[in-house]
């Protein structure tokens, strides 16, 4: 009779299929104690809402709700839907399973790749590049032996670059033979959307707030970008936005040199990192054709960039909507003077607009943001013009408190 696999047995690991096998090899190096681990709940509030809105997944959300997540649900099975990273963004599905699962935080904004938690259908399939089945104690971590989980990998269907993972948990029955059948014609009829939508005409998009690693993306597909590219990028795009109308098309290699570098005469270096920007642009496909030309500098065509996008909203009175857009610092690490002169400006534009004409629950929301923590003018405000009743003032009072101190 064989025994069950168990994480501090390796001469029990033989008992266990070779792909969850080589898993819990994986796992051992990442979890200390796989009794205790709990994967952490990563993002959560605005910043889990602007991560989902950014995300190439997000617009075949309702395709996967009608193929996968109401038959799912019917079975008693709960679907979630996953970044690259291994972060859930969506989890829907049976209540009951919905709620047995999120005492193993399996839930939005939890971090289910292998190295947060170890072997699961999730994680196992972001490493693996494979569909995967995991039942009950073929997890590495005992929080998870109360589910059985299938997932499948979801990818670009233009550069073949994966995108997330599609996942259905539950009992026994997310680990039948048909189940991977099942993920997969869902994913191929989500992919089969996801092809169309450069079609329609969408600009390259853009995003840098609250990230080093910025993404450039059109319709499904997403490019990572080296800090420098995308500093070149924002810069760019925000002086094709904020032209004058009778001025240049863009800025001169030394406006741009000196934006970049700090100091003027670097023209020489900032010309080989353009050759190399243009080089990018050429080869990536989630460029969608621009190019960068020359005297003066600027793009062949229009990049929605999320920091013009807070701008544009915050002009508009939309303060509801830069908030959703605002996922936090542009580039945070970048610290050419060019970026760091916009960063100011985008914080501050979003921080007086909030602060002068918000409503309570937007400055509550801004007090969210990790560089609202030590604002106690906002704070000030918040308790100013929240409700004698609210929940939220003993929390700010004691942050407030803990600053003082």
């Amino acid at each position: 009779m064989e025994h069950q696999a168990t994480p501090d047995e390796p001469q029990t690991w033989s008992t266990l299929p070779p792909l969850v096998r080589e898993s819990w090899r994986r796992s051992a190096g990442y979890l200390e104690d796989p009794g205790r681990a709990l994967p952490p709940v990563d993002l959560e509030g605005s910043a889990l809402h602007a991560h989902r809105a950014a995300h190439p997944l997000a617009p075949v959300l309702p395709l996967l709700d009608q193929l996968l997540v109401q038959p799912a649900a019917e079975a008693g099975l709960i679907t979630a839907v996953g970044d690259v990273d291994g972060h859930l963004l969506w989890v829907d599905g049976a209540r009951r399973t919905l709620r047995r699962a999120e005492t193993s935080a399996f839930q939005p904004g939890a971090d289910w790749s292998e190295r947060s938690i170890g072997t699961s259908a999730p994680g196992t399939s972001l490493a693996t590049g494979r569909g995967v089945q995991v039942d009950q104690a073929q997890h590495f971590a005992v929080a998870a032996h109360q589910f059985s989980c299938s997932a499948l990998p979801v990818h670009c269907p233009h550069t073949g670059v994966m995108l997330g993972v599609v996942d259905i948990t539950g009992g026994r029955e997310a680990v039948a033979t048909h189940s991977l059948p099942l993920i997969r014609a869902a994913i191929a009829a989500a992919e089969a959307e996801l092809r169309t939508l450069p079609a329609r005409g969408r600009a390259p998009r853009l995003d840098a707030l609250g990230r080093d690693a910025a993404a450039l993306g059109i319709g499904s597909c997403t490019t990572r970008l080296s800090l420098r590219h995308a500093e070149l990028l924002v810069l760019l795009t925000w002086h094709d936005e904020h032209r004058h109308p009778q001025g240049a098309a863009g800025p001169s290699a030394a406006t741009l040199a000196e934006e970049l570098f700090g100091e003027p005469g670097h023209e020489v270096a900032l010309r080989a990192e353009l050759v190399r920007l243009r080089r990018m642009l050429a080869d990536s496909s989630t460029a969608h054709g621009l190019d960068l030309l020359s005297r003066p500098y600027r793009l062949s065509g229009a990049i929605m960039l999320d920091a013009v996008e807070v701008s544009r909203a915050l002009a508009a009175g939309d303060r509801s909507r830069a908030l959703d857009l605002y996922a936090g610092e542009l580039l945070p690490g970048s610290d050419a003077p060019g970026i760091v002169r916009l960063r100011r400006t985008v914080a501050a534009e979003l921080r007086e607009a909030v602060l002068q004409d918000g409503s309570p629950a937007e400055i509550w929301r801004y007090l969210q943001l990790p560089e609202a923590e030590h604002d106690d003018a906002a704070i000030v405000e918040a308790l100013r013009t929240l409700p004698s009743d609210a929940p939220e003032r003993a929390l700010l009072v004691a942050r407030a408190e803990s600053t003082q101190s």
